[in-house]
């Protein structure tokens, strides 16, 4: 079974195609150590960590307002994506600003391609690639901070998660009140 700790073991190679970093062979020409530190999750793993992502509430609004709700106290914007060389090293530095160690073990969700375990010295490194026309979500193990790109030029950091599920379990609570009490009451969104 899969979960946040054995997360590793459920791998595959580079997949056929177009990926986060390019398509297979240009893969392939990468240098042996970044490839070290990129991991293409199987099926079982890129359902899991999908679902996990859902549960973790990292995400309340649409990619184009994903903290609507506060889940994060400190929220940055950053929108300067022109193409140009210059724009990439100051998303390359504002990326390095965020205080997210290098050698720290993220996810990478993006809606089109395999999900990827990378390390964020490599989503620092190839930001050209991965921040393209796709929408992504990064995250590691902490929950602590998430970066959504939104497709139309915008990303957004959320830092120190205050989610509280105190909420959620107050509406499991009075769903499952309701269906004690009415046994054939068919709630529509179950």
């Amino acid at each position: 079974m899969v979960d946040l700790d054995n997360i590793r073991k459920f791998t595959v190679p580079c997949p056929e195609g177009w990926n986060l970093f390019g398509n297979a062979d240009a893969f392939e020409t990468l240098p042996e150590t970044h490839k070290d530190q990129i991991l293409f999750l199987d099926k079982a793993a890129a359902n899991y960590i999908f679902e996990f992502s859902e549960a973790a509430h990292l995400t309340t609004g649409g990619f184009w307002d994903p903290f609507e709700k506060g889940n994060f106290k400190y929220v940055e914007e950053y929108g300067d994506f022109s193409g140009s060389g210059e724009s990439r090293q100051r998303l390359n530095k504002w990326l390095y600003h965020r205080g997210i160690a290098f050698r720290t073990w993220v996810f990478v969700l993006s809606n089109n391609d395999h999900p990827v375990l990378t390390t964020w010295k490599m989503v620092i490194k190839y930001s050209d690639t991965i921040f393209g026309i796709d929408d992504v979500m990064i995250f590691d193990q902490t929950l602590n901070w998430c970066l959504i790109f939104f497709h139309e030029d915008r990303m957004f950091f959320g830092k120190d998660n205050v989610y509280n599920p105190a909420e959620d379990e107050k509406r499991m609570e009075e769903l499952n009140e309701r269906k004690r009490k009415y046994p054939l009451f068919r709630h529509p969104y179950l």
